[in-house]
């Protein structure tokens, strides 16, 4: 009894009112872990593009939400950045950008250039009086005209005209260090400058206006250094300084406003101001020097200061900020020395609790694990812990922390019950307790020392409990995780679990998976099990109930896809939705008995609500998800606090009010579903880079088509669509018409290479999408023409094809030609035959009847003559026809078979007369070969002539030359004969029975396209030449 009492005593004292760790502004952090190339952040730009444009100290970086591509200043040559401490950045309206550095002046960059030709830089040289005056760039301005106007850290302002790339300084003399420019709505350029405060120039005439007081430096005035100059949708001109003072210029009261901590209602935090952004709300930001972030509510006339705080992820990187800038979108950028801090409007809707450390102001307690929550009827916010319970006030967010104790030890609340008959209990990492909410007491529900399971459940605790019915009686149906299950008898008091070897509750409810995760019990009082090995369990009621599993069947799409099931939540009709750890989301339609998978869904899922609206909530990764079930849209929501601790575990709580519950380690995020927009607008993408075997022709995205030769067709083209919402998660799918059909998704891959292309017209598309799944109409695309080797191409084919055609009706032709010529040839042989033989064969007829008549007439001489002529006459027949037997053979063809007879013909019968005789030839014939006509004709003609010399010249000498002479043959037979006259030719021509005559010479010349002359003079011989084509 005492120990009870000092118990309660105890847990009374320890019931402490703490303040309220609330935080409403996160902040995302990217840092060179990221991508980024140096820490130190100076300026933020987004161009018409929507890329993010990010100067820091080492480089310049393009940023569409995922990647960072790097730019800096090249070693050598002039490409890259002039400089690389980049300070300021503007676009004109070219969509150039225009980039100050500090150590290299200003450089042009036109990304539809060939890379080569993409950055131009404007440096200061000596030698050159036209070049920009300092190499130092602060700060840049583009006024109505497109002049960009330069701060510079030594020579005052300078104005450089774009289009004649002249540089002019409209203030002579100045060389004060410029700290910032602005125009205002006027049109008048404010001037910040270090020491002697602010200029103001008219950019039309060159006028300009200072205070003559600055001109002492001793004297005490403020802003004397203007560090910052802003003017705000109210057309209000603000400006920070040296001396940690607000200034704020009103028109309409032609006066100045001051800012300062000192006799202040403002609470403005005294710091040194060095740059301004606004809002969608219009309310100002100003980064300090040394005192974070500072933002003014107008409206309120308040500001609040944001500084670093390590023990918090969500807040600022660090307290000097060094730029700020407000995107297409409303997101606000930071720039520090420690990386970049994204503020997202759309993510202040999840508010972040941190448990804070009972008796302290400010900290919260580390290390704490929450397992559930619950919503009391005072609107109360109930929060169990691993340190026992938080309730969180609803009327000023206070917390009261409350430890348990049992015997001494301290509790772990892990699971809320309020049951309908008023009771209200709790579980823990030891039992089921009743709980008394007013005296924080706690009682173990009678007989539980009678049960080993539940009388200090060994390493673990209870997860689930639900009210339910077994044998008739009202029971407390429990999960101790890792146990089994276990019920608590209201009628009999008492506790039976896996133990009991009377009920035998394994056995008898078919229980065969130890690790039950929760129990769900639907509207219309059916009760599931989320089992961590069985997938499912459906709670079949009777007498004595059994569990029935609904597993994976690999074989059957119909049944749960993974069987670690996590949570389950029910639909407005009925049916389920059930979260698993490694398969994701799954839709239980309890009528069919059939699931269906959310194939868009994380795999890796916790818990799970429904919202009014029947969209599904659930806990992936740290983060929270969204399913819409109508417009099929999957949707992640990052949340603040995810590096350090995890992001959210566990369970989702939703309360009366429908708003949501969710826990990190020693935090919570509440939120009301219905307040959470989701953007169903897909990102824009475009295509970035063209490389062809890694080398950039990016210029080539902005033609109508590119063209690429055959062997150039191993490309790889990237893309990015800027996307830089809290719950990006940004897919590309792409498609190129022509090699394949269907979309292929890369993921979150922003390049495809493709090789090996045939020749051909392509067409490249690609789009993006941040609802995984889901895919809108808008596409980028770039038509693609691979020229195709020649041998490839149609018209190749058919010229092969004609070509082809052409050699077989040659060989067509050559065919009937050489048939046509066989013919002429038996044509010719035969008018040979009948000319030669037919001629002889007539001599001798007529021969033989002058004999007869001779030998009758017993005339002797004259008989003996005429028989030597017949037998002439047959000699000479014979003769002939071996010369057509060896001109029709092929074996013949050649010059060198030609020359052989002839010779061998003229050698012996001259030699037989005692004749000189001499045969010269041009060797380059003996390989040239003759048709079988021109062969017959010039061996014809050649014994031709060599006959007549022996028969009539009388001659000692005979010579015989052939020459090839300009592709023509020329034989020359000559003698030194007696000669004859042209008037003797016909006699001559006739005396030959054979019809070889002078006549037949020409004629067979003739034959072969040739040339045939006789020259003859009585007593000075006989020259006989032939010439004709060799072809």
């Amino acid at each position: 009894m005492l120990c009870n009492l000092l118990v309660s005593l105890f847990a009374s004292i320890a019931c402490l009112g703490v303040t309220a760790q609330g935080h409403s502004f996160y902040f995302e952090k990217l840092t060179s872990q990221n991508g980024l190339s140096n820490n130190k952040v100076n300026c933020f730009m987004q161009d018409g593009r929507g890329f993010m444009w990010i100067g820091t100290d080492d480089g310049l970086n393009r940023y569409d939400g995922q990647y960072f591509t790097v730019f800096k200043k090249q070693p050598a040559g002039q490409q890259g950045l002039s400089g690389n401490i980049v300070t300021d950045m503007l676009e004109d309206k070219q969509g150039v950008l225009w980039i100050a550095t500090a150590d290299g002046g200003i450089t042009k960059y036109n990304y539809r250039q060939p890379p080569v030709q993409q950055f131009k830089q404007f440096r200061h040289r000596a030698d050159d009086s036209s070049s920009i005056p300092d190499n130092g760039v602060t700060c840049l301005l583009m006024d109505g005209k497109g002049y960009i106007w330069l701060g510079t850290a030594g020579q005052d302002v300078v104005r450089f005209d774009p289009l004649t790339e002249k540089f002019e300084k409209p203030v002579p003399g100045g060389s004060k260090s410029i700290l910032d420019l602005c125009m205002d709505k006027d049109g008048i350029i404010w001037v910040g400058r270090a020491g002697g405060s602010i200029m103001k120039i008219n950019p039309d005439d060159f006028s300009y206006e200072t205070d003559e007081r600055y001109n002492n430096l001793y004297a005490k005035l403020p802003h004397a250094t203007v560090t910052a100059l802003y003017m705000d949708r109210n057309n209000t001109v603000w400006y920070g300084s040296w001396d940690e003072v607000l200034y704020q210029y009103n028109f309409s009261l032609a006066r100045e406003i001051i800012y300062r901590s000192e006799n202040s209602t403002h609470n403005f935090s005294d710091d040194e101001i060095r740059c301004f952004a606004e809002d969608g709300e219009g309310r100002l930001w100003m980064g300090g020097r040394n005192k974070g972030l500072q933002i003014f509510n107008k409206s309120r006339d308040k500001f609040l200061n944001i500084q670093y705080d390590p023990s918090i992820e969500g807040t600022i990187s660090d307290n000097s900020i060094n730029a700020i800038y407000t995107d297409h979108e409303g997101l606000i950028w930071l720039g520090t020395n420690r990386g970049i801090n994204i503020y997202h409007p759309e993510q202040q809707l999840f508010e972040q609790h941190f448990l804070p450390v009972a008796g302290k102001k400010t900290g919260f307690k580390k290390g704490t694990i929450i397992y559930d929550f619950y919503r009391d009827e005072e609107g109360d916010l109930w929060i169990a812990t691993s340190e026992g319970i938080y309730i969180r006030n609803t009327a000023d967010s206070s917390f009261i922390f409350k430890p348990v104790y049992y015997k001494g030890q301290k509790l772990s609340v892990t699971k809320f019950f309020p049951d309908k008959d008023g009771s209200f209990y709790i579980g823990t990492n030891y039992s089921l307790f009743r709980y008394n909410r007013t005296t924080n007491q706690v009682s173990l529900l009678p007989n539980t020392e009678q049960d080993p399971v539940m009388n200090g459940i060994i390493e673990s605790r209870v997860v689930s409990v639900i009210r339910d019915t077994i044998a008739d009686h009202p029971v407390l149906l429990v999960s101790p995780y890792g146990h089994y299950l276990a019920y608590y008898d209201l009628t009999v008091q008492r506790w039976v679990s896996r133990t009991d070897t009377v009920k035998k509750i394994i056995q008898r409810f078919n229980l065969k998976d130890n690790l039950i995760r929760r129990f769900y019990k639907s509207s219309s009082g059916g009760i599931w099990l989320a089992t961590g090995k069985l997938g499912i369990g459906e709670w079949i009621k009777a007498y004595w109930p059994r569990v029935n599993y609904l597993c994976n069947n690999p074989d059957d799409n119909t049944t749960i896809g993974n069987d670690n099931v996590f949570d389950i939540t029910e639909e407005s009709n009925g049916n389920l939705w059930v979260s698993t750890f490694g398969g994701g989301l799954f839709y239980f339609s309890i009528p069919a008995g059939k699931f269906t998978h959310i194939t868009s869904s994380n795999n890796l899922l916790e818990g799970i609500e429904t919202d009014k609206w029947g969209n599904v909530w659930m806990i992936s990764n740290g983060d929270l998800h969204k399913y819409d079930v109508f417009r099929k849209y999957y949707t992640t929501f990052t949340l603040p606090d995810l590096e350090e601790s995890g992001g959210i575990k566990g369970y989702i709580y939703k309360d009366d009010l429908g708003k949501m519950y969710a826990a990190g380690l020693s935090y919570f995020i509440e939120f009301d579903p219905l307040q959470i927009k989701t953007n169903t607008v897909q990102p824009k993408v475009l295509l970035t880079d063209f490389r062809v075997f890694n080398t950039s022709f990016s210029n080539r995205l902005f033609q109508k088509e590119i063209q690429l030769q055959y062997h150039q067709n191993y490309f790889t083209i990237e893309f990015a669509a800027p996307e830089f919402s809290a719950a990006r998660d940004v897919r590309y799918s792409y498609t190129l018409e022509g090699w394949n059909e269907g979309w292929i998704e890369t993921r979150r891959l922003n390049f495809v290479q493709f090789s090996n292309l045939k020749g051909g017209d392509y067409t490249f598309k690609v789009r993006a999408t941040t609802q995984p799944g889901v895919w809108g109409t808008e596409y980028a695309s770039i038509k693609i023409r691979i020229i195709p080797p020649f041998w490839t191409t149609w018209w190749f084919y058919s010229m092969v094809v004609v070509f082809m055609a052409g050699i077989i009706y040659a060989v067509y032709r050559y065919r009937i030609n050489e048939l046509v010529k066989r013919q002429a040839i038996r044509n010719k042989i035969a008018r040979d035959l009948h000319d030669s033989v037919g001629s002889a064969l007539s001599s001798i007829s007529v021969y033989s009847q002058v004999a007869k008549i001779y030998n009758q007439k017993n005339n002797e001489k004259e008989l003996q003559d005429t028989l030597e002529k017949i037998g002439g006459t047959s000699i000479e027949m014979i003769s002939e026809m071996n010369d057509i037997v060896w001109a029709i053979n092929p074996r013949n063809d050649s010059m060198e078979k030609i020359f052989q007879r002839m010779e061998s013909f003229a050698k012996p019968l001259l030699q037989a007369k005692h004749i000189s005789f001499r045969f010269d030839f041009d060797k380059s014939l003996l390989h040239v070969n003759l048709s079988m006509e021109k062969r017959k004709n010039f061996y014809l003609i050649f014994k031709e002539s060599v006959s007549n010399a022996l028969k009539y010249a009388g001659c000692m000498n005979l010579t015989t030359d052939i020459r090839l002479i300009s592709h023509r043959v020329v034989c020359t037979v000559k003698d030194d004969g007696a000669g004859f006259d042209a008037e003797k030719i016909e006699t001559l021509t006739a005396r030959s029975l054979s019809g070889n005559g002078l006549n037949n010479m020409q004629r067979r010349a003739a034959e072969m396209d040739g040339n045939f002359h006789i020259k003859s003079e009585p007593g000075q011989g006989t020259v006989v030449e032939l010439s004709f084509p060799l072809t």
